[in-house]
């Protein structure tokens, strides 16, 4: 029975240490499908950020414009387009609330120097391949000047 030479593997000459190109080749490979695979994660982790990042300025600028017709002590009904630097479109709508908003003709047969009003406050935006829009709806009391 030989004895195996301690450090040695078998099929090689006698002396020689270290790895064979094959063995060097496919570490490497291993290693450069890992890297690539930690640099796709970590683009598609940007990506996300800078889609949650417009979804979240997008969320202030339709709170904001609610706040302002909220704020508003005397609103008419109207409806306006707006457009912003940051590439938001904002649509707002004020109405008197209907059946629409789940009242019944009872709930809205009376005489009052108020009135109930319908706001909506919708905001779109280019988002990858398509248009994304954030809604926002209230209903709040006003002085009836119509």
């Amino acid at each position: 029975m030989k004895r195996r030479e301690k450090g040695r593997r078998p099929g090689r000459a006698p002396g020689s240490v270290g790895f064979t190109l094959i063995e060097v080749a496919v570490a490497l490979a291993i290693l450069g499908v890992g890297v690539v695979t930690c640099l796709q994660i970590f683009g598609a982790s940007l990506r996300m950020q800078q889609r949650a990042s417009r979804e979240t300025r997008a969320v202030l600028a339709a709170r904001a414009a609610m706040d302002a017709l909220i704020a508003t002590p005397e609103i008419q009904d109207h409806s306006e387009n707006r457009d912003s630097a940051e590439g938001f479109r904002t649509y707002v709508l004020v109405r008197h609330a209907g059946p629409d908003e789940g009242l019944s003709g009872k709930a809205l047969d009376f005489q009052s120097d108020y009135s109930l009003r319908y706001l909506q406050v919708d905001v779109t935006w280019q988002d990858g391949a398509g248009a994304k829009t954030y809604t926002l709806k209230s209903l709040r009391m006003a002085p009836e000047n119509e």
